[in-house]
């Protein structure tokens, strides 16, 4: 069984979610958009395990205008792997902050919810 056109299209609605979360006014908005095992690696920095460790770091994440651009998306089932690059300014809306360019592989479960949620999520330095 592969993944079906509305499974991809909730993927897509939940990139575009966590996208927009890290604009909210609550600085841990974006990480119910990860399992409770999540496991999250990227460059220069250890990696967090679970929704309790993402927690933890929330509150020294700050992004904005995040750009999410899936690539491919494969899976079966309640798991789905995508690939692609995601771009964001590391700092407020308007603040002239850097911009963050990254390639990613993001792998979803579906759970018991319905809900998509990000399981493991690698960042790689984009050229």
């Amino acid at each position: 069984m592969t993944l079906s056109a509305s499974d991809i299209a909730a993927i897509r609605a939940a990139e575009e979610g966590l996208a927009a979360s890290f604009e909210a006014p609550d600085p841990t908005a974006w990480v119910p958009y990860y399992t409770e095992d999540a496991i999250f690696s990227g460059p220069g920095s250890a990696t967090i395990v679970g929704r309790a460790g993402l927690l933890e770091i929330a509150p020294q994440v700050v992004i904005s205008s995040m750009q999410i651009a899936a690539e491919s998306t494969i899976g079966d089932g309640d798991f789905a792997a995508t690939f692609g690059r995601a771009t964001w300014a590391s700092g407020t809306k308007d603040s002239d902050a850097p911009v963050v360019r990254r390639r990613f592989l993001m792998v979803w479960r579906r759970e018991a919810d319905g809900h998509w949620r990000i399981a493991r999520e690698l960042l790689s330095e984009d050229d």
